[in-house]
């Protein structure tokens, strides 16, 4: 078939569409130390500034050669939005979220819902987003942490673990925000020139909830956020960290277009299970392989997640702040010149 574009591959295969060779985009952060030098863009300011931080965003693509572009560099934005300060932010370490916002039960009710173009830190992303859409041929992704997660930071991940046993109608005000919330940043941003939005569930993980829990409280919520999306004519992508093995069939009737697992993850098992419900998307282990191994284990690496079927070559979660460029090469190489394996 004809050459595509790099957005033209990606969006095809999400739709499950013909393309001319496996995507190596990113759905997770990006930013490296050896980009922030190489650009001169560096936390803590990329995090604050969207002119930075579409600097630093755009280097991936320009210097490693990541199919996409990808904003933001963390996953406390949703929760700025909402009043949590954030901080311990460092040129190689990510903000976190330090208090929370709603950790008595009644503040729940009372917190309103944030405006994406005015509160917290969502307007520098929505900004860099618009920046990053001047690059017609490539596509931009963004980052919003689905309403699980986002109640859990909210909340207090503990606290909220409590709760699904002794409050769990707090939980569901808590996710019913947390939801709003997430439709309007994910309009937000596709207005902005975002093409894919990629949800983040990390908490989610089959490691913390069961099925029947994952059932009640995660999949209603990931899957009217995701239909929003859609309707908004964007593309979603679903992230979920560790096992999940036991929650994929419930994942996959979110109606992701995409599903992105963590590197302890059978990718030829999670081909399987989407095969004509969802692009897969993975799953390169971005510690002992992209942080601490050497180009020719990225290089085996990446080649074996071709051999057993992914569909998007990504690492497993967002890249650690000191993965070696060369090593982010070397990913990339595997998908642009080992077509077919």
């Amino acid at each position: 078939m004809d050459h595509l574009n790099e957005k033209e591959r990606l969006l095809n295969m999400l739709d499950r569409q013909p393309v001319d060779r496996v995507p190596c985009a990113c759905p997770l952060q990006t930013g490296t130390v050896e980009l922030m030098a190489a650009c001169g863009s560096y936390w803590p300011d990329a995090n604050h500034d969207p002119k930075k931080m579409s600097v630093l965003a755009k280097a991936a693509h320009d210097l490693a050669g990541i199919e996409s572009v990808r904003v933001p560099f963390d996953v406390t934005v949703d929760a700025s939005a909402f009043g949590a300060a954030t901080g311990y932010d460092a040129v190689d370490r990510q903000p976190a979220i330090i208090d929370t916002v709603m950790s008595e039960p009644e503040m729940v009710s009372d917190t309103p819902i944030p405006d994406p173009w005015k509160d917290g830190r969502a307007p520098v992303l929505l900004e860099a987003i618009h920046e990053l859409s001047r690059l017609e041929d490539v596509p931009v992704i963004c980052g919003i942490v689905a309403p699980f997660m986002l109640a859990a930071q909210l909340r207090g991940g503990q606290v909220t673990l409590m709760d699904l046993i002794l409050r769990p109608d707090v939980v569901k005000e808590a996710l019913e925000k947390a939801m709003e919330w997430d439709v309007a940043f994910a309009k937000a941003a596709i207005d902005a020139g975002a093409d894919v939005i990629t949800l983040i569930d990390a908490t989610a993980s089959g490691d913390i909830l069961s099925p029947s829990q994952y059932e009640e409280f995660a999949l209603p919520y990931q899957k009217f956020v995701l239909h929003e999306i859609d309707q908004a004519g964007g593309y979603g992508i679903l992230h979920i960290c560790g096992d999940t093995h036991q929650n994929m069939p419930l994942m996959l009737r979110s109606r992701a277009k995409g599903i992105s697992v963590d590197q302890c993850m059978d990718i030829g098992w999670v081909k399987e299970q989407a095969r004509g419900k969802a692009a897969v998307i993975g799953n390169v282990n971005p510690t002992s392989t992209l942080l601490f191994g050497r180009t020719e284990d990225v290089s085996n690496e990446a080649q074996e997640c071709l051999r057993d079927g992914c569909d998007v070559l990504a690492p497993g979660c967002g890249f650690a702040p000191r993965t070696p460029l060369a090593n982010m090469r070397a990913m990339v190489s595997v998908a642009t010149r080992h077509w077919p394996i």
